[in-house]
């Protein structure tokens, strides 16, 4: 044997056991010896996988035509019941030759594929992707495969799958859940926004949405909208008094999640444009969890009093109990949801005529 090759310095010992005549000729050949017994001996016929000299790694060796996926394994999570999700998967024929896939097909029916068109034919090195989608119906843990085959009946690839069914939540979070429009000149108007979320797992559909008792007006196009779980909607809520006095009112939201109806209440005053006023507007506090802002007046020197009872929403403000020939001095303070207030802005001086 001579000393080239990747198999330099190899050699294997081995036996045969059993009658000569059960091996084929190839493999065997005797000699006989003097006392008339007969010696075999064997030729092993190995195929040794590109394992060369000093290497210490095996070579694959690629057949004609091998079908691999990615990913493949299959999990598709935690899915609410009526609702889907998808995967995207890529088949690749990792063989030397082209191979056709007849069929496909999945032992559950809570799978299913799209954007796969057979027969299909991948040459050597191409690759396919398709999606995979699964659609619980009740909830509990689901498995299947899906296994390709051949015109021949053969298996050419199978993936496993995986998923699991939920129950399907739906619940409306509204921030805030009041709208304090403060006074408002008549003839003027404010717009203020509402945000809607869906915090549940499904998705949810809003159905109508209705305003009752205030001079206000909705502009949002959201009712008959669908909104995604984790997804936020905005709703504007504009008020335009057409008289002086105090109002209140309240919009409500209805949907099919498990909380419906949202009800978001109103409050606002018109004030004259008539008599004297003095309209005050300040920027947003950059503190968070900020809800609104409480305004305070100070007469010819004396101490601040409120002048609202309950945090405006907006940025603005508009006195119309104000008399000729006063001053009167204003400061703003936030307010955060737990309630704590800031302390006094800086304060403007205003004198009526």
């Amino acid at each position: 044997m001579s000393d080239t090759g990747p198999f330099t310095g190899f050699r294997c010992s081995f036996f045969l056991s059993g009658r000569p005549e059960t091996f084929p000729r190839k493999v065997w050949r005797s000699r006989k010896k003097r006392d008339g017994a007969r010696v075999f001996r064997g030729f092993l016929l190995l195929t040794i996988l590109g394992i060369g000299a000093g290497s210490t790694h095996a070579q694959t060796v690629r057949t004609a035509a091998t079908l691999e996926a990615t990913p493949s394994i299959i999990s598709l999570g935690t899915v609410p019941v009526g609702s889907s999700v998808t995967q995207s998967v890529q088949i690749k024929n990792n063989g030397t030759q082209s191979t056709t896939i007849s069929s496909a097909s999945i032992s559950s029916s809570l799978f299913t594929t799209s954007g796969l068109t057979l027969p299909l034919t991948l040459t050597a090195g191409t690759t396919k992707t398709f999606t995979l989608k699964f659609s619980p119906t009740q909830t509990g843990s689901y498995t299947g495969t899906l296994t390709f085959k051949s015109s021949s009946g053969a298996t050419e690839l199978t993936i496993a799958l995986s998923g699991a069914g939920t129950t399907a939540t739906r619940t409306v979070t509204a921030s805030p859940t009041s709208l304090n429009f403060g006074n408002e000149t008549v003839g003027s108007s404010e717009k203020l926004a509402v945000t809607l979320k869906n915090t549940g797992n499904s998705s949810l559909t809003i159905s109508q949405i209705s305003l009752a008792g205030i001079d206000a007006s909705i502009s949002s196009g959201l009712s008959g909208a669908t909104i995604a779980s984790g997804q936020s909607a905005t709703l504007g809520v504009t008020f335009a008094p057409k008289i002086a006095e105090q109002m209140t009112g309240s919009v409500k939201i209805t949907s099919n999640a498990s909380n419906s109806p949202t009800v978001i209440q109103l409050s606002g005053t018109g004030v004259s444009s008539m008599a004297h006023s003095v309209a005050l507007s300040w920027e947003a506090s950059p503190s968070s969890g900020v809800i609104g802002y409480n305004v305070y007046r100070a007469i010819s020197g004396s101490a601040f009093a409120k002048l609202v009872s309950s945090p405006v929403s907006g940025l603005k403000y508009t006195d119309g109990t104000v008399q000729s020939g006063k001053a009167y001095a204003y400061v703003v303070t936030s307010v955060t949801s737990s309630g704590h207030e800031s302390s006094y802005s800086e304060s403007v001086t205003a004198v009526i005529p």
